[in-house]
C-alpha cells in the first residue's frame, strides 16, 4: 500500500509529458533467432504510428521533445521515434513510410557502422550499415534528425574514461564532418552509462542523452537520461 501511494503521489507531481519508442530495423522479412527482437515489419511501423494517433499523440522531433520536457508541460502527450545504431533499412524501408505519414524521427547512428567500416558483430554475415549517401539524403529532410550513438557500440559505464571519451567525442565529430554541421543528441549504446559517461556528454556539449528503458517521459526527468520504450513485434 506504502508503495502504491508512493507512486501515486509521484504520478501527480511528475505528470506524464509523453514517450519515447525506441526502434532499430523494419524490414520486409523478420529474421529467424535472436536478432528478431530488433526487428519489426512495415505494417506494424504504419500500425504502431496509427495507434498512437488514435490515443492523440503528437508525433515530434527529439528537438521538440526536449523542449516540451524542458518547460515541464504541454497540452498534448507527445511521441518521438527514435531508430538504434544506423541500419540502411531505415532509409530503404522505414524513411518511405515516415515520410509519407509525416512523422518525425531520429537516427542514433554509430560511425563505425557507415559502409560497413566495421561489422555489426550481431548480424556477422551481413553489410546493413547505413550508407554514406543515403544518411546525408536523410539529414536534409526537416523529419529527420541524426545523432550519435558512440564509434564501435560498446558498453560505455566499463570503458575507462579515456576510452569513454574517444568513442562519444569521435562519433559527434565524425558526424558533423560528414554533415556539415553541429550534432546535438545521443544514445547510450545498450543503454549503459556511468557518472564519468554523463560528464563527457556533458562536455561534448550534446542536448540530450537517452538510455534504452524506463518508460514514459515525466516532469522532471533528467534531459540526459531519458528514458525509452522498447518497441517490439510480438
Amino acid at each position: 500500500m506504502i508503495g502504491y501511494l508512493q507512486r501515486k503521489l509521484h504520478n501527480l507531481t511528475h505528470p506524464l509529458l509523453g514517450r519515447i519508442l525506441m526502434l532499430h530495423r523494419v524490414v520486409e522479412q523478420r529474421s529467424e533467432g535472436e536478432n528478431r527482437e530488433l526487428e519489426i515489419t512495415p505494417n506494424f511501423l504504419k500500425q504502431t504510428i496509427d495507434d498512437y494517433r488514435n490515443q492523440n499523440y503528437r508525433f515530434v522531433s527529439i528537438d521538440e521533445a526536449c523542449d516540451i520536457i524542458t518547460k515541464g508541460k504541454t497540452k498534448q502527450h507527445f511521441l518521438c521515434l527514435t531508430f538504434d545504431d544506423g541500419y540502411q533499412d531505415n532509409y530503404d524501408i522505414a524513411y518511405p513510410i515516415l515520410k509519407e505519414l509525416g512523422v518525425p524521427f531520429t537516427i542514433y547512428v554509430t560511425t563505425g557502422f557507415i559502409d560497413n567500416r566495421v561489422p555489426m558483430w550481431w548480424y556477422p554475415h551481413e553489410q546493413l550499415g547505413i550508407r554514406t549517401e543515403s544518411l546525408k539524403a536523410l539529414d536534409v529532410d526537416p523529419l529527420c534528425t541524426i545523432g550519435a550513438h558512440t564509434v564501435s557500440h560498446p558498453r560505455l559505464d566499463i570503458l575507462t574514461v579515456e576510452e569513454q571519451c574517444k568513442e562519444i567525442a569521435v562519433s559527434k565529430e565524425n558526424l558533423e564532418q560528414w554533415l556539415g554541421h553541429s550534432v546535438a543528441h545521443f544514445s547510450y549504446p545498450h543503454g549503459a552509462y556511468n557518472k564519468d559517461t554523463l560528464q563527457i556528454v556533458h562536455k561534448c556539449d550534446f542536448h540530450s542523452a537517452l538510455h534504452a528503458w524506463g518508460g514514459t517521459v515525466r516532469r522532471g526527468d533528467n534531459i540526459y537520461l531519458l528514458p525509452r520504450i522498447e518497441l517490439r513485434q510480438p
